[in-house]
């Protein structure tokens, strides 16, 4: 047996009417469409279809091997192939990351004991943890943003601070990459329920 979800009631704004305050031309404001988590065009639709493939042929073989277990998906594809990946599917110029924040959240000294063979020695080591929020954004206005973390342990503090930086970076991009995959199901969802009212792509053409 089939059941088919009841379309939702058809919501228009075709009749409504905008103001302004004394003194502004409404005219002289523009219109600005958001595609935060919202496919722009047909182009998207397609491209990031193309993408899940892509990703789904990559970790067939990882989620079909035991000894992985059921691990997130961000865990087991390494950042390289996400990037290789969007690269092939949107084109190099056809996307692009934008750092939105970067921040070491914390810094714990310990002190580590190495035990060698004739002698006992201690070091001062540090493990940092940061966060990074990033912003992907397809030509067509389509974007996703995501967040990641980055944990790092070294005798450098410096260079912890730098690598847990750069690994929280990493790990939001391929987040946000593989966020696309609930973009489009979300947008599906959507169309099926009549949820726009603004037409597939806003004002622009299908």
């Amino acid at each position: 047996m089939t059941i088919q979800a009841k379309p939702s009631s058809s919501i228009s704004y075709d009749s409504t009417t905008y103001g302004t305050a004394p003194g502004l031309d409404i005219k002289e404001f523009q219109i600005i469409e958001d595609w935060n988590g919202r496919p722009a065009s047909a182009w998207s639709v397609q491209r990031i279809g193309l993408l899940q493939s892509k990703i789904e042929r990559y970790t067939y073989n990882i989620y079909h091997n035991n000894k992985y277990g059921k691990h997130n998906l961000s865990k087991l594809i390494p950042g390289h192939a996400l990037i290789q990946f969007a690269n092939e599917t949107f084109g190099y110029d056809g996307w692009r990351m934008d750092v939105i924040d970067v921040e070491a959240r914390e810094c714990q000294p310990f002190t580590a004991v190495n035990n060698g063979e004739n002698t006992n020695t201690s070091e001062v080591k540090y493990t940092v943890v940061a966060e990074a929020q990033v912003k992907v954004t397809l030509k067509d206005g389509t974007n996703t943003q995501c967040g990641g973390l980055g944990r790092i342990t070294l005798s450098s503090r410096g260079e912890c601070y730098n690598r847990s930086k750069k690994e929280a970076v990493g790990d939001a991009l391929k987040k946000a990459l593989l966020s696309f995959e609930k973009i489009i199901l979300d947008y599906e969802t959507k169309i099926t329920n009549n949820y726009y009212v603004d037409g597939l792509y806003g004002s622009k053409k299908n």
